[in-house]
């Protein structure tokens, strides 16, 4: 028998949370696992062992933002967890879906770089030059969560979902076009390193262990540093000018360390400031 003071159940209240409307970068993690599915089911290039990696990326991807579509709301879950696992893993996912690299794109970006001299600019950096740059480059795997406490505390509106979903759809716009432009990386391509830097061990270890091991255009280094840093644009001046500070030295590491394009930094900036100007 109920209790008197315990609410009867009410069978619309519950569904109703049950159905509560989605957060932003929970649909566009939907959209970017069922992009990858239907590519590793329709792309003939794929090598069988290959389409099943692809399969259980994606499938992983849809599991796991159901998961916290259907989680109650809780600030680590869903502020501070899950939004990067599945950034990571619609990266992971979509490098699984490289079959060969395209020589024709590659020359072209290459070329670009040619005129523009970056190799050259690379040589003759100082060396702090070097370290900075290469120490920026690895260091945007700690920008982001950075950004995210500037972000909370600094800013006149701040919201995990809207940060979230900035930073989640300007990677994934990254990732989704690398199914249809492979390149490799041009340290790939080039002889010898492009300056001296004790830390540059280091980046290549790290990038052999947890990388996709091929170029993405746009760079998505490129793209959410920059986005990181717009996140923060109505901060104190001086946090903005350091984050934008950071955003460049990320893009000028992974270009001139040779680890990107120039024009794959170049476009990346240009996703970036677009999902920002359309999400903000």
């Amino acid at each position: 028998m109920m209790a008197d003071d315990e609410p009867p159940f009410c069978a619309s209240t519950h569904y109703a949370k049950m159905l509560m409307p989605l957060r932003n970068w929970e649909i566009a993690s939907y959209g970017m696992f069922v992009y990858t599915a239907i590519l590793a089911a329709s792309l003939r290039s794929l090598a069988p062992g290959i389409r099943g990696r692809a399969f259980a990326g994606s499938a992983a991807g849809l599991v796991m933002t159901a998961a916290s579509v259907l989680a109650p709301s809780n600030v680590f879950l869903h502020g501070w967890l899950l939004p990067p696992l599945l950034l990571l893993l619609g990266y992971w996912t979509s490098g699984s879906l490289f079959t060969a690299p395209m020589p024709r794109a590659e020359q072209a970006l290459r070329q670009i770089d040619s005129v523009l001299r970056v190799r050259a600019i690379a040589s003759a950096a100082p060396r702090w030059t070097a370290e900075l740059l290469e120490f920026s480059y690895a260091a945007v795997y700690a920008l982001i969560p950075i950004a995210l406490v500037l972000h909370l505390g600094f800013t006149a509106f701040p919201d995990y979902d809207r940060f979230w979903t900035v930073i989640l759809v300007t990677d994934y716009v990254c990732f989704a076009v690398l199914p249809w432009i492979q390149t490799r990386p041009p340290r790939a391509l080039e002889p010898g390193d492009p300056w001296r830097s004790s830390l540059r061990a280091f980046n290549l270890r790290l990038l052999g262990a947890a990388s996709i091991r091929v170029n993405t255009f746009p760079s998505g280094h490129a793209a959410e540093a920059l986005a990181a840093a717009l996140l923060v644009s109505n901060a104190p001046f001086a946090l903005v000018v350091w984050m934008l500070f950071n955003a460049l030295a990320v893009s000028g590491g992974a270009v001139l360390g040779r680890y990107h394009y120039a024009t794959d930094a170049f476009t990346g900036w240009l996703v970036a400031v677009g999902v920002w100007s359309v999400l903000r």
